[in-house]
């Protein structure tokens, strides 16, 4: 194997890592915007991808250890230290991720904002005491019990 094998390789890494980059994107615009009916395809497209990149990985360690480095960040750091081009390519496929990260750490943000949303008007509605709720499944509120009569 050679170098230039390495290169396509981490640019074929990198390309996708931004593919990736993009549906986070479009992930956080979901949340924001509140249409959450675009979530479940854009899970299937993400899980898409992380089985693409998960195997651009393996062609990137498997080229790493096709010029006797070891498949690991400390092999990809050892050979962008023997190679210019290799270094360059490395650093960029280490932003694309970092970028990646940030915007899945704030889409993760997004989600549990929305879900503690959730839960404490699930909370409301129900009021203190989770047997019974303050609205019905028929939409209508039951009736709630102060404990005394209501003619007395």
């Amino acid at each position: 194997m050679t170098t230039d094998a390495l290169l396509n390789a981490l640019s074929a890494e990198t390309t996708a890592i931004g593919t990736f980059s993009a549906l986070l994107g479009e992930e956080q615009q979901a949340l924001v915007s509140g249409t959450l009916d675009a979530l479940p395809a854009l899970t299937e497209r993400k899980t898409r991808a992380v089985a693409e990149l998960s195997a651009l990985g393996r062609e990137r360690d498997a080229q790493l250890e096709a010029l006797g480095y070891t498949p690991d960040e400390a092999g990809a750091m050892a050979a962008a230290s023997t190679d210019a081009r290799v270094d360059t390519a490395w650093k960029a496929l280490l932003a694309a991720a970092a970028q990646a990260k940030q915007a899945n750490d704030t889409n993760g943000l997004l989600i549990n904002t929305r879900l503690t949303y959730t839960q404490q008007a699930l909370n409301v509605l129900y009021g203190p005491e989770k047997s019974a709720p303050l609205y019905g499944p028929d939409g209508r509120t039951t009736p709630r019990s102060s404990g005394g009569s209501v003619t007395a």
